[in-house]
C-alpha cells in the first residue's frame, strides 16, 4: 500500500564539499530535492540516461531506480557507492559527494513548481509530431528561459516524461511543446492523445540549455522535436534587434517530416542575417525536393569548414548530436561553445 501522506518520511541529505544541507521527501529524488532547494547541481536528462549528476553516496542508505542505463552507470561505479541522483531515492538520511557548478554568467536559476493545466490545443505537425499547447491552472504563470523543459506526470506508467517548452515565456499566454510520438512509448502516446479540455500535471521548469548573452554569431542545429528548443530560442532572440548572423540546420528524413517550414522561410525575408536550412536523409522518390540531402552533420560540413567565432546549440536524437559534435570539434569549435539536449 502507498504511504499516506501523513506517513510519508522525511530525511536530510548533506551535499560536500559544500556542506549544503536539504530536505527529501520519501520517494522523490535527490536531484529534485537538490533542484528545488536551490542548489546549482549538474544535470542533464533527469531519467537516468546521462551522466551528468553522477555523485557518490558517503553515508546511508538509498535505492536505485531501475531505469539507470548500464552506460550511464557502470556496475564497477555502483559497487563503489556511485549513483545518478537523478534515479536514487533516499531510504535514510544522506551524505553525498558531488561538486556544485559555479554560477554561469547568463544562465538563470528557476524556482521548480508543481502545476497543472488544461490542453487547449493538439495539433498534428506531421506524421508522428504533435503541438500541444497548454493553459496553466495552478499556478497561473510560471516564469522560465527559452530551452528549458517541463516533467508531464504520465498516469499509466506512474512516471514522468520530459519535453521542452517550444515558445519564450509570455505572462499569461501557457505553454507551447511539440511531442513525437515513439511506437509503443506510453509517455508519448498517452501525450499525444491528450484532447482539448483535458488535463494534465507535472513540474518545472528545468535545465541548462539557455541563450548565453554574448555577441558571437549563432549555430541552431536540430532535427526532429528538437525543433521545440531551437524554435524557443531563436523567438527568444529575436524578441530584440539582432546584429549578427543566425544559421538554423533542421534535419528530417523526408519532406512529410518536414514542419513550420513556411515561418522559418519567412524569417529568412523578414530577418537579416538569418539563415534557414533544412536537408533530408532520405527524400521519397515522389517527392519534389531541390533542398539539401544528407545527413544534416554532413550538409552543415558543406557549409562550414571553420567555427571560429560563434556560439552553437544542438537539439535532437544522440546519432544527430553526436555527428554534429564531430563536425563542430573538427571546425575549431571548443566545447565552451557548444551547448546541447539529446532526446
Amino acid at each position: 500500500m502507498a504511504p499516506t501522506k501523513e506517513s510519508v518520511s522525511t530525511y536530510q541529505l548533506r551535499f560536500e564539499p559544500s556542506g549544503r544541507e536539504v530536505s527529501c521527501k520519501e520517494g522523490q529524488t535527490l536531484l529534485d530535492a537538490a533542484i528545488r532547494a536551490g542548489l546549482n547541481i549538474p544535470y542533464g536528462c533527469r531519467h537516468g540516461n546521462c551522466s551528468a549528476c553522477k555523485a557518490k553516496v558517503l553515508e546511508g542508505d538509498y535505492t536505485s531506480m531501475d531505469r539507470v542505463s548500464e552506460f550511464a552507470l557502470m556496475g564497477f561505479e555502483r559497487d563503489q557507492g556511485y549513483v545518478l541522483l537523478c534515479s536514487t531515492l533516499p531510504e535514510s538520511d544522506l551524505v553525498v559527494e558531488i561538486e556544485e557548478e559555479d554560477e554561469e554568467p547568463g544562465v538563470r536559476l528557476f524556482t521548480v513548481y508543481d502545476f497543472s493545466a488544461v490542453v487547449v490545443e493538439n495539433e498534428a505537425m506531421t506524421q508522428d509530431i504533435h503541438r500541444l499547447r497548454l493553459r496553466l491552472e495552478n499556478p497561473v504563470d510560471i516564469p522560465y528561459a527559452a530551452g528549458q523543459f517541463f516533467e508531464f506526470e504520465i498516469p499509466e506508467i506512474e512516471d514522468t516524461r520530459a519535453y521542452s517548452v517550444a515558445a519564450p515565456h509570455r505572462p499569461g499566454e501557457g505553454l507551447e511543446f511539440h511531442v513525437r510520438r515513439v511506437p509503443g512509448g506510453r509517455g508519448s502516446g498517452y501525450m499525444t492523445a491528450l484532447r482539448p479540455g483535458d488535463r494534465v500535471t507535472g513540474s518545472g521548469p528545468y535545465g541548462k540549455m539557455q541563450l548565453r548573452d554574448r555577441s558571437k554569431d549563432l549555430l541552431f542545429v536540430a532535427g526532429g522535436s528538437g525543433m521545440a528548443p531551437i524554435k524557443s530560442l531563436l523567438e527568444e532572440l529575436y524578441s530584440e534587434p539582432v546584429d549578427r548572423q543566425v544559421w538554423f540546420f533542421y534535419g528530417a528524413r523526408m519532406a512529410r517530416d518536414l514542419y513550420l517550414v513556411d515561418q522559418w522561410r519567412r524569417w529568412e525575408e523578414e530577418r537579416a542575417g538569418f539563415h534557414f536550412v533544412p536537408a533530408l536523409s532520405e527524400p521519397g522518390p515522389d517527392e519534389p525536393w531541390n533542398g539539401e540531402r544528407g545527413f544534416i552533420a554532413d550538409v552543415l560540413a558543406r557549409y562550414f569548414s571553420r567555427f571560429d567565432g560563434m556560439d552553437a546549440y544542438l537539439c535532437g536524437p544522440p546519432a544527430l548530436i553526436q555527428t554534429t559534435l564531430k563536425v563542430l570539434y573538427q571546425g575549431g569549435l571548443r566545447s565552451s561553445n557548444i551547448y546541447y539536449d539529446e532526446f
